[in-house]
């Protein structure tokens, strides 16, 4: 089974790599979002990943800023899996090989962590594409954690929502194992390498990116420090996995 999606996956990635860096590029906004979420959904699909959404809302279409718990790589596909949109990672991850460049040819927002000069230029950067009609999604945390709790929110690039008079979606994320419990298989933490880290998914059977969506957050006569602080308080709840939310409704597979 791992061999079987090893194969499968580098053989997608080759084809991800040549629409990133042919085709992509040349597209519009909404066009480039809906082809991301087709190769998010396909990706997820060969890793043995399925989705399941819960939240009284879900992801909603037009500029938004989405923000969200860091627990792994495959974050980024699990949000992107719905509706698209461009995300921010750090500096590092554009001279990875192959992986660099599939992310800067779907127009992601590179920042240099820890630089308080660099934080200011990608927020009035991420404000510039929501202005534009586009989706962003975050990660305030900074760093990734095992997913059982969330950390500490930096809210910098926030300040992009309140610049743009965008709402905020804030997202609790976690990994579920075919039981329902929690599943550390996806964490991204500490020292471990990325190919650790895909050996560990690829060797699970069942593994379930759960996604609980919140409420927009309006941000007129908001803070950044006030909606990070909203966000940050529906994602602790949610992670604690509070009854009375809807019942999942699983993603359909992409063709």
């Amino acid at each position: 089974m791992r061999l079987a999606r090893t194969v499968a996956l580098v053989a997608h990635l080759v084809v991800v790599w040549l629409a990133a860096v042919t085709l992509v590029p040349r597209l519009g906004a909404d066009t480039r979002a809906v082809w991301l979420a087709r190769f998010a959904r396909q990706t997820l699909g060969i890793l043995g990943v399925r989705l399941v959404r819960r939240g009284a809302r879900g992801p909603v279409d037009g500029p938004v800023l989405v923000v969200a718990n860091h627990v792994s790589w495959l974050d980024v596909y699990a949000l992107q899996a719905w509706r698209g949109g461009r995300s921010v990672a750090k500096r590092e991850v554009c001279d990875w090989p192959v992986a660099g460049a599939i992310v800067r040819g779907f127009g992601t927002f590179f920042i240099v962590r820890g630089c308080c000069r660099d934080a200011a230029r990608v927020k009035d950067t991420v404000a510039a594409a929501l202005r534009a009609g586009e989706r962003v999604v975050v990660f305030p945390e900074g760093t990734t954690t095992d997913g059982a709790a969330v950390g500490r929110f930096y809210a910098a690039l926030l300040q992009a929502a309140v610049d743009a008079g965008v709402p905020v979606q804030p997202v609790a994320l976690r990994y579920l194992a075919s039981d329902g419990a929690r599943d550390p298989a996806a964490a991204f933490v500490g020292d471990m390498s990325f190919v650790d880290s895909l050996r560990q998914v690829l060797g699970r059977r069942a593994l379930a990116a759960e996604l609980t969506w919140g409420p927009l957050l309006q941000p007129a006569g908001e803070t950044r420090r006030t909606l990070a602080a909203t966000s940050h308080r529906f994602i602790a709840t949610a992670l604690c996995d509070v009854p009375d939310l809807p019942r999942p409704i699983r993603l359909p597979q992409a063709a």
